[in-house]
């Protein structure tokens, strides 16, 4: 059972969505970008809330591009959540349902069931305006899964909520989808968000979405400490991106200038030798010469510093470059909270590893 999205377009004035994408039975995918992206566009193509200029949405090897929203068993949770207020939550999650007429008894029993998973037992009778915030969205993904969907939309549902909660969301979100015996955490999962640390938790896959294309798409910790595209690794913010100039290559590695002056690093499939692009990812580097061999020193001048709690946040001025555009390209790190910051105008030594230095294109 899997979600297809054949060569689909959709176009708004100038702007427009163009894509292909596969998610596998019991796969959560994660769509992420900045707002204005095209991450909703997506879902509403898929749930048939909007039409498609071309393409075609493929569900279990069934074209379901032409069918109505109502007969694509697909369920949508929403970021208000639309919630009906004059049902109470049986009702509501009930809704769906009572238009496919199953019997009352039932109905009862996956309305318990239901309630049972998404930790609200006994809530069946409660009036959606009593509850709290969580509870409500909990009662939107009950909803959702009652049906047994051949597939399941989320549209950035947590983001109305405060940080704790929606950690606390995303976790019992993780064991629902990983319960892969119950049908509807078989059902393919595509999940909307513009925020990089949910779309990480919570994707098996994470779609790195930006004007209405796909920029890349991976596992999550590859997205994040191995990305391939200088757009990705932007986006995620787990290394700095530099520009870098040949100097020579040589048995799968490429002598580099750098604003952290002569590297080796090894050649990938990214490099692209018109516009060289280098991520250096935080983890490698490091503020203590850890004593081993490939690690390259390189002088940066602290601005200052930001004690944000877990961690310090220092702003530096790189002093390696060759140039005096490079020399002055800013660097931010993050160290431990019992680091003890530079003064503001010194220069301090820092290492990096030079095999985790990668190209991106």
């Amino acid at each position: 059972m899997a979600l297809e999205i054949r060569a689909i377009k959709k176009s708004y004035g100038d702007f427009s969505v163009s894509l292909e994408l596969t998610v596998e039975e019991g796969e959560t995918l994660v769509l992420v970008g900045p707002s204005g992206s095209g991450k909703t566009t997506v879902l509403n193509l898929i749930a048939g809330l909007a039409e498609p200029e071309s393409g075609e949405v493929i569900m279990d090897g069934e074209n379901i591009t032409d069918l109505p929203p109502w007969k694509r068993n697909i369920s949508v949770v929403f970021q208000d959540l639309a919630l009906f207020p004059h049902l109470d939550v049986g009702g509501n999650i009930a809704y769906g349902l009572f238009i496919r007429h199953i019997k009352r008894k039932e109905r009862r029993r996956i309305v318990e069931e239901m309630l049972n998973i998404v930790r609200l037992p006994g809530y069946a009778s409660r009036r959606i305006n009593t509850l709290s915030g969580g509870e409500r969205q909990r009662v939107a993904i009950a909803r959702s899964l009652a049906s047994s969907p051949r597939a399941l939309l989320l549209d950035e549902p947590f983001s109305s909520l405060d940080a704790p909660l929606r950690k606390t969301l995303r976790r019992e979100f993780l064991e629902i989808r990983k319960a892969r015996i119950l049908p509807h955490s078989r059902a393919p999962c595509i999940f909307v968000t513009h925020d990089r640390e949910e779309a990480l938790m919570l994707g098996d896959r994470v779609a790195l979405m930006t004007e209405g294309r796909i920029m890349e798409i991976a596992g999550g910790r590859d997205l994040l400490l191995a990305p391939k595209t200088e757009t990705a690794a932007r986006f995620f913010g787990a290394g700095q991106v530099l520009p870098c100039g040949i100097a020579r290559k040589r048995e799968g590695t490429a002598i580099i200038s750098s604003p952290l002056g002569a590297m080796t690093v090894p050649l990938n499939s990214e490099y692209d030798p018109s516009r060289p692009m280098l991520f250096i990812p935080w983890d490698a580097i490091f503020f203590e010469d850890p004593g081993r061999a490939g690690l390259k020193p390189f002088g940066a001048r602290c601005i200052g510093s930001i004690f944000e709690g877990q961690s310090l946040t220092l702003n530096l001025l790189l002093e390696n470059g060759a140039s005096a555009e490079e020399a002055s390209l800013p660097l931010e790190l993050n160290a431990g909270p019992r680091f003890k910051p530079p003064v503001p105008g010194s220069v301090i030594t820092l290492w990096v590893d030079q095999s985790l230095v990668r190209f991106v294109k």
